[in-house]
């Protein structure tokens, strides 16, 4: 097997004057035209680092959270974050810029997955994308978490989907009077993929085939708002096989669902060569759902009517719209999410994504710059952060035992009433995967007050290579089976947790984070003013504890 690879990975960068061309009957940039940019500039990302030809896999979900202008001028940059063995995660920032005002805005920030294609057919392995900065090894350690997300996104899918057959949603609404057949929305459009639409090995770009999808869907959305409909966001684009020149693409839209200002649509896309179009034996290379608002002169949003599924297929993809809007607005509500305020509800729609902030929160921490050292205790160094009204700690420790180890007593929590006095009771309320589990704590009381309980999400990670830490991230979560009770103060974790480093084959450093909440306060500000040893006590019950557990194995 052949490794390929520039060392210092794909980095690319394009920018475009919006002219007519581009631009819809409102003079703002078409959305295809923009996914086509954004598809071809992370392509030459990834062959830049490859530095073989590479196809399109998948795009993530992308928001659209502005609008570009004829004039205006859009930049879109890409960047490898993460090479896996044939495969990597680009990273794509658009923005737009106005030449009269200079101002810049964000346009959409989006991940998509290419492939190494070589043209021989042996295998390549892609080398490993060299870290230079600190937002590179950021990127680089969430791109895995990423990744998980997009592997795990169907099974949830399927859940959902599972449940809304169990409750029959929204059935009574079929029988409404204004709504549309779902047959008068159908689109059906046929491409003949020629020379300029594929790459110079003749595959499709997957770029081309997006913009042909927002064509057709747009068609359909606007059969039933007889408007001229917006794209604010598509579900992930995955690409189930390759199109060449010469294959004719048939691209089938239909509305699956309506959600008050917004709608869904989905297409499908469909090739033949020339043998296959004769027998009419398709090759399904690519599903999307696409999602659409419309507004009216003044800027406001339109409502869309109600559609009416008639067949057993119309129900599946309205029952199906509606678990992706489940799955959509629970990522928007966990990724967006202020810091001060998380979205921390635990359902099945969103636990992909409550998992992947956990960690993401740990590890934004853990690289923020500015940590300054407060004290220091032969193995235990303390630190502190701020950043405008957010403190943070961290306690580093150096501990004499294998990392792998320290890992495993440290990520299960039931152990941490034996070396942490805060911690009273814990006991496992769910055990969710083999790396994610739900706890229920209780703690000792400050002075004149209640004891507290937490409900926390902890979240264990183990490396993929050796420079890289392990990973234990807490945070609090809401689960309806646990509310709380008048005995205790429910109290909450924002962020904290542990990445453990390997010094040796025998030794290790720990690292605990903690952004401060008000029942953690007095215990830092104890510490900062000198007055109690709270925190370098607890660090060393914490070291003697694993020293003692290793010593044993």
């Amino acid at each position: 097997m052949e490794r390929r690879g520039a060392a210092a990975g794909g980095d690319v960068c394009m920018c475009q004057t919006v002219f007519p061309a581009h631009a819809n009957h409102r003079g703002e940039l078409s959305a295809g035209q923009l996914l086509k940019w954004m598809d071809a500039t992370a392509c030459l990302a990834a062959e830049k680092h490859a530095g073989v030809s590479c196809v399109t896999a998948s795009m993530d979900d992308i928001q659209f959270e502005e609008a570009a202008r004829v004039g205006q001028i859009i930049t879109i940059k890409a960047k490898v974050n993460r090479a896996f063995k044939t495969s990597m995660e680009v990273g794509i920032k658009v923005t737009v810029q106005d030449v009269l005002t200079n101002v810049e805005k964000i346009v959409s920030v989006a991940y998509a997955t290419y492939v190494a294609k070589p043209v021989s057919a042996g295998k390549i392995e892609l080398e490993p994308v060299k870290l230079l900065s600190r937002e590179d090894h950021l990127e680089h350690s969430l791109a895995i978490e990423r990744r998980r997300i997009r592997l795990g996104y169907e099974q949830v899918f399927q859940n959902l989907m599972q449940e809304s057959n169990k409750e029959g949603d929204y059935c009574d609404s079929f029988e409404e009077e204004d709504a549309v057949s779902t047959d008068l929305t159908h689109v059906q459009s046929i491409e003949l993929v020629q020379p300029p639409h594929a790459n110079h090995h003749g595959n499709t770009f997957g770029g081309q085939i997006m913009a042909w999808m927002e064509t057709v869907a747009s068609i359909s959305a606007s059969r039933l708002c007889r408007s001229y409909p917006v794209l604010k966001s598509v579900n992930m684009f995955k690409f189930w096989g390759p199109s060449v020149v010469g294959d004719r693409l048939v691209f089938n839209a239909i509305v699956n669902n309506t959600f008050q200002n917004s709608v869904e649509v989905g297409v499908r896309v469909e090739a033949y060569n020339c043998e296959e179009w004769i027998k009419n034996q398709a090759r399904h290379i690519n599903s999307a759902f696409l999602i659409f608002n419309t507004v009216n002169d003044k800027g406001e949003l339109l409502t869309f009517p109600r559609i009416k599924p008639t067949t057993k297929d119309d129900m599946r993809r309205y029952h199906g719209a509606i678990a992706r809007r489940r799955i959509r607005l629970a990522r928007k509500c966990v990724l967006s999410a202020k810091e001060d305020k998380p979205s921390d509800s635990w359902e099945r729609s969103n636990q992909a994504y409550v998992s992947y902030s956990n960690i993401a929160a740990l590890t934004h921490l853990a690289a923020k710059p500015g940590w300054e050292i407060t004290s220091t205790l032969d193995d235990i160094k303390i630190w502190t952060h701020e950043e405008g009204d957010v403190l943070s700690f961290k306690v580093e420790m150096q501990v004499k035992i294998p990392s792998h180890l320290a890992f495993s007593l440290l990520s299960d929590f039931t152990l941490r009433q034996q070396w942490d006095k805060h911690f009273l009771t814990c006991e496992v309320l769910q055990a969710v995967n083999e790396d994610e589990k739900i706890y229920y704590i209780t703690s000792p009381p400050m002075t004149g007050h209640k004891s507290r309980d937490f409900v926390i999400l902890v979240s264990q990670r183990q490396p993929c290579k050796q420079s890289e830490p392990y990973i234990v991230a807490a945070k609090s979560v809401t689960l309806t089976s646990m509310p709380p009770s008048l005995e205790y103060c429910r109290s909450k974790i924002l962020c904290a947790g542990f990445q453990i480093y390997t010094d040796s084959s025998s030794s290790c450093t720990v690292c605990y984070f903690n952004q401060v909440t008000s029942g953690v306060m007095p215990y830092l500000a104890a510490n900062l003013m000198g007055s109690s040893k709270s925190i370098e006590d607890t660090a060393l019950e914490c070291i003697k504890f694993l020293e003692l557990k290793g010593s044993k194995y």
